[in-house]
């Protein structure tokens, strides 16, 4: 009887420990990450050559500097950017193929679910093959063992905002859990810049990624991560893994909105890396949530009308009301057990927002125009 119930005991702890993994992995670099960005640096992609980093730079610079005129760097520097190759989509690709040093697509074919469209079939497999062997000419598994130091005190550092996150919230808010796999990377060559991409397995699974950059060190060039600059974007992209598949379930019914709203700020959007609507969906009812998070957390209120306004700049005109919509969700848990179950009651707001989108847009403009004056 004993044995049984220490038996049973065990299972829960350990199904506990799984549950907790499953919802969020602590952070870690990611050697496809480190490789592609140290990559496209070297064939001088400008949002791959920032030094804010200067001592991991430096690093990078003695070990590759000799192979610039490599066939890969070549192929990147004189075909894959003229095809647009660059920003998001190479982080795309990143957590599209295994770890080295035997790299191979995760998906076969590569998935054109969720690898971003900037690859074509032909462009993506002769960069591979091109991959494989760089990293065996340039010697890369050398220069990922001697920075894996280097590695573990950044990721040990990020720690202090990945701690932060209140994990119970997202499961009460939601009222279930993720559908995918969320991981947060610790992006070193990266710069200033912060990358979402997500992967689509065969079985359904989705794994959506937080690749965050590192812009700031401390006396000693090593990474510093204060939780004003980086928890927010942490909050936003933790978010993705459970809204993503419910506006997808409802593709359908939100189809009709979000065409004619994209369709009003198409430009915006396009700048943004937004380049339809269900993607600008997405992305709005993340932003409203961390809204959402912020104010049940009591963050200060200019942080959050600083976020608020952040928000309305970008165009996501709306986003006051939806804030107000998942409000009266959180207030009726009996009747709205999940998010899931509410999106029903966010397709009609967005049916309205969709008639009302001419007057939210001259409302914006004319009162930007008065805070100019002013």
């Amino acid at each position: 009887m004993k044995q049984t119930l220490e038996m049973f005991l065990l299972l829960i702890i350990l199904s506990a420990c799984s549950e907790k993994k499953t919802i969020l992995n602590e952070p870690k670099v990611d050697r496809r990450v480190e490789l592609l960005s140290i990559v496209f640096r070297l064939a001088d992609s400008p949002e791959y050559c920032q030094n804010l980093f200067p001592k991991y730079v430096e690093n990078i610079e003695n070990h590759f500097g000799k192979f610039k005129s490599h066939d890969l760097i070549q192929y990147v520097k004189n075909e894959l950017r003229e095809d647009g190759i660059g920003f998001s989509s190479v982080m795309s690709m990143a957590i599209h193929i295994t770890e080295p040093p035997k790299i191979n697509p995760i998906v076969v074919p590569f998935s054109n679910k969720s690898l971003e469209e900037s690859w074509r079939q032909e462009s993506a497999e002769k960069f591979l093959k091109l991959l494989n062997g760089f990293y065996t000419d340039a010697d890369c598994e050398t220069f990922f063992n001697n920075n894996k130091e280097l590695y573990k005190t950044a990721s040990s550092r990020f720690k202090n905002v990945y701690q932060n996150i209140d994990l119970k919230w997202y499961q009460d808010f939601y009222g279930a859990k993720p559908k995918g796999e969320f991981r947060i990377i610790n992006g070193l060559g990266n710069g200033g810049a912060n990358y979402g991409p997500k992967i689509m397995h065969p079985n359904g699974n989705e794994v959506v990624y937080a690749i965050m950059g590192t812009w700031s060190v401390d006396s000693l060039g090593m990474p510093k991560y204060e939780m004003k600059d980086y928890f927010p974007t942490i909050l936003h992209e933790f978010n993705h893994s459970f809204v993503n598949h419910i506006v997808e379930k409802y593709r359908s019914e939100l189809q009709e909105s979000g065409t004619i709203i994209f369709d009003k700020v198409k430009d915006e959007m396009n700048k943004q890396a937004y380049g339809n609507w269900k993607t600008m969906y997405d992305e709005a009812l993340v932003r409203a949530i961390v809204i959402k998070y912020m104010k049940d957390h009591n963050f200060d209120k200019k942080a959050i009308e600083i976020e608020l306004n952040e928000q309305l700049s970008s165009s996501f005109l709306w986003t006051d009301e939806l804030v107000k919509e998942l409000e009266r969700y959180d207030k009726n848990r009996d009747r709205y057990p999940t998010l899931e179950s509410f999106m029903p009651e966010l397709v009609i707001f967005f049916n309205e927002t969709a008639s009302e989108i001419d007057i939210l847009k001259k409302n914006f403009e004319a009162k930007k125009i008065l805070n100019t004056q002013q």
